[in-house]
């Protein structure tokens, strides 16, 4: 490797922020748990759960899940297709969204898990 590319890793490194699997599963108890969350907090909790959907495609695609796993291959068509959608301003909308948003979340990072992509406290 040139000096370039080795900057281009440390900086990657330096700059890297782990998975923070406690604030992840409080999301995804909030986004899909019995008690509706009022529309200011929806905006929020899309936004953490995209952050989060992105992450797990990220990684599910560096490791090659999206051509070695069907399962994930799925998955991961699923997240890009949510990753496309608008936040609808009403709120059940938003809440269905929201929803959406979960367990697509839940589902990668579960079988991310299984397949060892990720370490994750299931």
């Amino acid at each position: 490797m040139d000096i370039d590319t080795l900057a281009r890793i440390l900086a990657a490194f330096r700059d890297w922020d782990p998975l923070d699997w406690d604030t992840i599963f409080e999301d995804l108890a909030a986004a899909l748990g019995q008690e509706a969350p009022e529309h200011p907090e929806l905006v929020g909790l899309a936004d953490r759960l995209h952050s989060t959907l992105v992450r797990l495609v990220s990684i599910a695609s560096a490791g090659h899940a999206d051509e070695k796993d069907q399962e994930a291959v799925v998955l991961i068509k699923r997240a890009r297709t949510l990753d496309s959608e608008e936040f609808p301003d009403d709120r059940w909308k938003a809440l269905g969204h929201v929803r959406r948003l979960g367990w697509a979340t839940n589902e990668l990072m579960e079988r991310l898990s299984q397949t060892r992509y990720i370490d994750a406290a299931l």
